[in-house]
């Protein structure tokens, strides 16, 4: 009979702590403040657009993983992961390894006043390095290589293909 009394006490405690749960949330729940995009999109390669681009998107991390550059913004004023394009001149620096820029461009929305962080994806086959017949004398491993910077990046990314 008292493991029954103490049973029921114990499950009313339990439903009551459940109800004052429930009535008190008022407070707004953290929202995660990285808003992810894995479409893939591509590079858009346009020489005057990469030249009028000119503000630069701070930047917290770049990597590469196979064919996909990945992109993670600072945390800035921002609500859709559609308004950022990633901009190509076509141009490639004769290094070795060849060397090329990209510029991040976001289209502020107006009507946005919250801040985010943004995780970006681009497919990036386009920059792969040319091999014309010069490269096969050159090592192997250079002549797949290209050196990314993007701009507002502190580091070059390296792209192995």
């Amino acid at each position: 009979m008292k493991n029954l009394i103490l049973l029921s006490a114990a499950f009313v405690l339990v439903v009551a702590s459940c109800k004052i749960n429930k009535t008190t949330t008022g407070v707004a729940v953290p929202v995660n403040d990285t808003v992810c995009d894995y479409s893939f999109r591509k590079i858009t390669r346009d020489k005057e657009l990469y030249a009028a681009v000119k503000e630069m998107v701070p930047l917290d991390t770049a990597y590469l993983t196979k064919d996909t550059l990945h992109i993670l913004t600072k945390k800035i004023l921002g609500c859709d992961a559609d308004n950022f394009k990633l901009f190509w001149s076509g141009a490639m620096q004769k290094s070795l390894p060849q060397q090329t820029s990209v510029k991040l461009f976001q289209q502020v929305d107006a009507e946005c006043k919250e801040q985010h962080r943004f995780h970006l994806t681009y497919n990036v086959k386009l920059l792969r390095a040319k091999n014309d017949s010069a490269s096969f004398n050159l090592d192997s491993c250079a002549a797949k290589t290209t050196l990314l910077r993007i701009g507002g990046y502190k580091e070059m990314v390296r792209c192995e293909f």
